[in-house]
């Protein structure tokens, strides 16, 4: 028997389907609902943690809550991790609880009780029942950040929840809560007033029905922030949280954050951690009824409202972990602590000790997670969940391997791959370029090299990263923090914006409380502007208070908070500010027109959080505002066709809760926007009538958004996920009310690059991750109305004269967008042989690789046809190498010519053996001599 043994073709297809429906705008969104953004990282320096909670006796499975990064699991000590919370509504999480006596009742309190100025709302609480898989909403919206959790030891419908409320101004649902029938109804049970919530909850383990609360006043602005009250303090309840009185024996009058904390081994002892200028840590020794004050280091507290927060070792009621700046240890219950994990990052808000082995710990920190066996004296970290917080991201005009860089809280600023050639990207393709909060970054065009970032307060680097030289080209020469921002010069903002000119390469503006401009990529500045801000001097005072006072410049204001340069226009730019001025500029900051008093139903003193002038126009532009730290959530989108005279409000399809950070234009499509919201991507397909959430990113907070110019990849930098890369858009680009009537349509293909593809990392186990390359060779989209009534769906390749090169396999047959892949290989041929050995598992015949040049894409649907044409580049590394590439190729089709003629002959050989078998055959059954049967 003849059997085929050797195969050249291959063709990965990734199947996109969805029903494709219509809005006011006349595409609906979920025609694209399994279009699938990669995450291309980076994981190795996360996030921020908010809580870390295990299984006692199990510490390898524990769940853990980040502040804008969502829920994760692992059940393997971290090899692997699985997200829980992507379908709900928002990412930050404040606090999680465990049922004691089952598991896989899981409670989750929304919004980060960390109150910084980057940190995320909340919604509520959730309760699941499995672990995780569903989810139950339980109410308490407005609590807005929720702090702790407390679960009843013996009644599983019994919980406490401590909600700071809202940050930003105050409101009425903050306190402590209780529901006593599993979440179905609330009753709240301590409360002092609007502006005061609960900052950490404890219970007695032995008698459930005492409880300690700290009760604290805290309200945050966009200059300053409060911390503290005479009215706040410690509060005790001995009726199972019902009533409550103020416990003042021994602890200060004056108090800002509170940490309380009930020794598991010994409940008579109860510790208060405290931001105080009268003492940080205080202990008793009657469960709450007198306090003394055990120590006054500030360390242990470093910044009140940050942290001040502490575990007590579940076996020793003297060994005490203090959650800080550092994580710190105390032996002797608490008189001295010493510094441990000094190999993680620092900033450090949540550990879990598992009560049957406190030699492991697991720590949450400003820059990811990490767990210890023994007691702290060793660390390792957990480098593959993908949390990174950006500000913002820009890319090098690099094709088809480009690199995004960005800044990322308190992690420094990061540059890494899109797409590389080793089969995916992992952590070690993303390389630190500078140190502190990391904000803006800029590529030069011209040399991906070059590159400018900054730290906070207008901290800015020019780095080469072929050198390694490293400059400081900050407009203002001295730091500006360590101070109250009325002492400076020019103000920066925490995030002070960077931009490029799209005119000059060479051209950047930075604003501070004035543009500056630089026409030698920072080398040296100019002021183009006078003071674009209100100027106000009570917005410009000491940040803190009445505690402590802190001028980080996380509160510096009456800043520039965006910029922008028209595409269409050299030295028309925009401004905004964070006091709410809204400018323009039509001579590159010769004179400058106010434009704040024609927004019409905008709240005064509005921060501008983006201006985006469109290609449209010279007057065409749009501008988001954001009010959050204003206690107003609501999302403000604007649009002016006249040059700022006037403007048009543009949210409809925004949730309320839907503040945006960011509106970009799609660069080929002007009717085509991107916002980037608290609560996800959102998308018009008509200039922003309409607003849809793309359904295949979190709810994750999407701070900048970029559409690269050369592979057309939507690239969004996320508060919490790390960078997203969807490429190639044109499917978003290209879809219109008519498309999808048709009964089929096949999208514009991009560009198929060749290259030289390579793996250089094996063996590595299950921990590190890999983030996903895109297919390797073309990217082919299309649409189908309906499944075709009469014959399969196929997709050929064809060359310039219309000669088939290739059929794809497997093509999707059902309603919806589907996007394969091609290989860039022609049909091959299978070798006939005799050989009995099986072929080996492919998916058909390998061809070579096409040259570089010009092909068609033809897409047949029952009796619905249509090309498109599609263009083969080489990787311009490879483009030497083109001669050889050539005559590999013709070297290849030889072959293969060679192949169908021994097919051809084999054909015949196997058509004489079958006759002289049958002969055979015929002989026996007539018993003649098969000589005499071929006569």
């Amino acid at each position: 028997m003849l059997r085929r043994v050797l195969s050249l073709g291959f063709a990965f297809i990734l199947t996109v389907s969805a029903f494709a429906f219509t809005d006011e705008s006349g595409v609906r969104i979920d025609l694209f609902k399994n279009l699938r953004p990669r995450n291309i990282g980076p994981a190795n320096m996360g996030g921020r943690i908010t809580d870390v909670e295990g299984i006692p006796g199990n510490p390898g499975t524990v769940y853990v809550g980040t502040g804008t990064g969502g829920l994760w699991k692992t059940t393997n000590w971290g090899i692997s991790w699985t997200p829980l919370f992507d379908e709900q509504e928002t990412l930050s999480i404040g606090d999680l609880a465990l049922d004691p006596q089952n598991p896989d009742i899981i409670w989750v309190g929304t919004g980060e009780a960390n109150t910084r100025n980057s940190i995320s709302i909340g919604c509520g609480i959730y309760k699941s029942t499995d672990g995780g898989k569903t989810w139950q909403y339980l109410g308490l919206r407005e609590t807005r950040q929720i702090s702790r959790i407390i679960v009843h030891p013996r009644d599983p419908d019994t919980v406490w929840v401590a909600a700071i409320g809202s940050p930003f101004g105050p409101n009425p649902e903050r306190g402590v809560f209780m529901t006593t029938d599993g979440g179905k109804t609330w009753q709240k049970v301590l409360y002092i007033d609007e502006h005061h919530g609960a900052s950490d909850l404890d219970i007695d383990p032995v008698n459930p029905n005492i409880l300690y609360a700290g009760m604290w006043r805290f309200e945050r602005k966009p200059w300053t922030h409060t911390s503290g009250s005479e009215q706040g303090g410690v509060f005790k309840s001995t009726d199972g949280g019902r009533t409550w009185r103020k416990i003042t024996n021994g602890l200060p009058k004056l108090m800002g954050r509170i940490g309380v904390k009930v020794a598991p081994s010994n409940p008579n002892v109860v510790y208060v951690i405290a931001e105080s200028n009268d003492g940080t840590l205080f202990r008793s020794n009657d469960r709450g009824e007198t306090f003394q004050r055990i120590s006054s280091e500030t360390n242990i507290v470093s910044r009140g409202f940050y942290y001040t927060d502490m575990r007590v070792c579940p076996s020793d009621e003297n060994r005490l972990y203090f959650l800080a700046t550092q994580l710190r240890m105390s032996i002797d219950g608490g008189r001295t602590s010493q510094q441990i994990a000094s190999t993680v990052h620092v900033d450090h808000h949540a550990l879990w000790i598992d009560p049957k082995n406190p030699n492991i710990l697991w720590n949450g920190n400003d820059g990811g997670l990490a767990f210890s066996m023994d007691r702290g004296q060793t660390w390792d970290v957990i480098a593959n969940i993908p949390l990174g917080q950006f500000y913002q991201i820009h890319c090098s005009m690099e094709a088809p391997f480009y690199q995004v860089a960005g800044g990322l809280q308190d992690n420094g600023s990061w540059m890494g791959w899109a797409r590389n050639k080793e089969g995916g990207i992992v952590n070690e393709h993303w390389r630190m370029v500078s140190f502190g909060d990391g904000f803006h970054c800029l590529i030069h065009p011209r040399d991906p090299n070059l590159v400018i970032s900054e730290s906070q307060g207008g901290n800015i680097l020019r780095t080469n990263l072929a050198t390694g030289i490293q400059e400081n080209i900050s407009p203002q020469a001295r730091r500006s923090d360590g101070g109250p921002a009325s002492e400076l010069k020019y103000r920066f903002n925490w995030n002070t914006p960077i931009i490029p000119s799209p005119h000059d390469a060479d051209t950047v503006y930075v604003g501070g409380n004035v543009v500056f401009k630089s026409t030698d990529f920072g080398t040296t500045w100019s002021v183009i502007s006078p003071d674009l801000t209100t100027n106000d001097p009570e917005k410009q005072k000491d940040a803190g208070g009445p505690v402590w006072v802190e001028n980080t410049t996380a509160e510096y204001h009456c800043t520039i908070i965006s910029l922008a340069e028209s595409p269409l226009q050299k030295g028309l730019l925009w401004v905004g500010t964070d006091d709410g001025r809204l400018w323009k500029s039509p001579d590159d900051g010769v004179s400058w027109i106010e434009l704040t008093q024609n927004v019409p139903n905008l709240p005064p003193n509005s921060p501008v959080s983006h201006v985006e002038p469109s290609r449209a126009g010279v007057d065409v532009a749009y501008v988001a505002f954001d009010r959050h730290l204003l206690n107003d959530f609501k999302p403000y989108v604007y649009k002016t066709t006249d040059g700022g005279k006037t403007w048009q409000l543009i949210t409809n399809g925004l949730p309320d809760e839907a503040y945006v950070f960011v509106v970009r234009e799609d660069p080929r499509n002007l009717n085509l926007l991107y916002a980037g919201t608290e609560r996800g991507l959102f998308i018009s397909f008509d200039a922003g009538q309409n607003w849809q959430k793309f359904p295949n990113v979190p709810p994750v907070p999407v701070h900048d958004i970029q559409v690269h110019p050369l592979m057309n990849d939507l690239v969004l930098g996320t508060h919490g996920r790390s960078v997203y890369v969807l490429d190639d858009v044109t499917p978003l680009q290209e879809a219109t009310p008519a498309i999808v009537e048709k009964p089929a349509h096949l999208f514009t293909p991009p560009t198929a690059w060749r290259y030289s593809s390579r793996m250089t990392r094996y063996g590595r186990g299950d921990r590190p991750i890999v983030s996903p390359n895109p297919p390797y060779g073309a990217m082919i989209t299309f649409y189908l109305k309906e499944r075709p009534k009469q014959g399969r769906v196929r997709i050929q390749i064809l060359d310039s004269q219309g000669n088939l090169l290739r059929e794809l396999t497997r093509v999707p047959q059902e309603p919806g967008v589907h996007r394969v892949s091609w290989d860039l290989r022609t049909r091959g041929e299978a070798v006939e042989t005799d050989d009995e050995t099986p072929p080996p598992p492919t998916s058909g015949p390998l061809g070579p690789l096409v040259l570089p040049g010009t092909y068609r894409v033809k897409l047949i649907a029952g009796e619905f046809e249509m090309e498109q044409p599609i263009t083969v580049r080489m990787e311009p590394a490879l483009e030497p190498y083109l001669p050889q590439v050539k005559a590999g190729y013709q070297f290849a089709l030889e072959t293969l010519s060679m192949i169908r003629q021994l097919n051809r002959a084999m054909q015949v050989l196997n058509s004489v053996e079958t006759q002289l078998n049958n002969l055979r055959q015929t002989a026996r059954q007539q018993n003649v001599r098969l000589p005499e049967a071929l006569d």
